[in-house]
């Protein structure tokens, strides 16, 4: 196995875009070369060593075989992990936004918080947040019909407003409170949240949407029968109604 460490050489004011931080763009190469691949800061063009400290094993290995560490805070560092297909990434504090962009395999671990758009338009692969995740997690960027299509996203913080947009495949569990419009335009796939969610499911016609806290529902979702989950009892309902009714949104009972 493979491990690679990067640190920050001192704290950035300017955010920065890096992409080439994946088992896949480091694999192939020597720990020189990996050292010189680019980055930018702002408008500026910058390469991987400019900005940060990287040390480890020096030898080409497959992505499968390979640890990539960041070490402190990376919240102003964007795109990390993103296309990763196979490997390891393990943030030990927060990251920026658009991390595991259009992710296909691997894990990306992250043990703070992670900015909007993480994991987005995702299709397979593991991604675990420790702490919490921003706006459109697991979505679809402007424009695109599906968001998350396969994987597995797992946050034990909060989320922000409209988690799994145009959610198509995979799932999503929030051992916290989500905020406005999880699922919004659902066409697939599962999302789960531990704490409270306003107007989860709107225009979502497919997947299933489960709410263990309390929720703020449509009048477009139609009311059906108690059922239970592990145990627990949920109110169900079918909807969205104004595009076909064929999701299911599951509530704590008490809670709706």
């Amino acid at each position: 196995m493979r491990n690679i460490t990067i640190a920050q050489r001192s704290a950035f004011t300017i955010s920065v875009e890096a992409e080439n931080i994946s088992p896949d763009k480091f694999a192939p190469l020597t720990l020189s070369q990996i050292k010189s691949l680019a980055v930018w800061q702002g408008n500026r063009q910058r390469t991987l060593s400019d900005l940060f400290v990287i040390e480890g094993d020096d030898a080409p290995a497959k992505a499968e075989e390979l640890t990539i560490r960041l070490s402190g805070d990376f919240s102003q560092v964007k795109r990390i992990a993103e296309g990763m297909t196979a490997g390891v990434v393990l943030a030990e504090g927060s990251v920026g936004m658009h991390a595991g962009n259009n992710m296909k395999g691997g894990l990306l671990s992250i043990a703070g918080n992670a900015d909007d758009w993480l994991a987005r338009e995702m299709r397979g692969g593991k991604v675990v947040v420790m702490g919490n995740a921003g706006n459109y997690l697991g979505g679809g960027y402007r424009g695109e019909k599906c968001g998350m299509r396969g994987g597995e996203i797992e946050v034990r913080g909060s989320a922000g407003a409209y988690l799994g947009e145009h959610l198509c495949g995979g799932s999503i569990r929030i051992l916290g409170d989500a905020g406005d419009f999880p699922g919004a335009a659902n066409q697939g796939g599962t999302i789960f949240i531990g704490g409270s969610a306003y107007l989860p499911g709107a225009e979502m016609s497919k997947g299933t949407i489960t709410v263990k806290g309390e929720a703020k529902v449509l009048p477009s979702f139609q009311r059906l029968e108690i059922v239970q989950v592990d145990g627990l009892a949920f109110q169900k309902y079918a909807g969205d109604n104004v595009d076909n009714g064929k999701g299911e949104l599951l509530v704590g009972v008490g809670s709706s």
